[in-house]
């Protein structure tokens, strides 16, 4: 059962993923910053949809340690932005 559920999180953030670039280079508003928070909140839905109901899932870890650095950068990402009204 890891492997399938791990299959499916990967095939469904890959999906978010795509049709997050898809719809903001349809929109006209594709940038990094734009794409990194639409990823992020990605990353973030489909950890909720697919977190393991047992512990001691070794794949789950990483994830975690990404999640980690992937506030940081949204936290200087909104830094940026609020800096750049003032």
């Amino acid at each position: 059962m890891t492997s399938e559920l791990r299959g499916r999180f990967l095939v469904t953030l890959l999906a978010w993923l795509l049709a997050s670039l898809g719809v903001l280079v349809a929109v006209d508003e594709f940038t990094p910053q734009n794409f990194f928070v639409v990823s992020f909140i990605g990353l973030l839905s489909v950890m909720q949809l697919y977190a393991p109901t047992e512990s001691g899932d070794r794949w789950w870890l990483p994830l975690r340690a990404l999640v980690v650095v992937c506030f940081a950068v949204f936290g200087y990402v909104v830094y940026v932005r609020v800096t750049a009204v003032f």
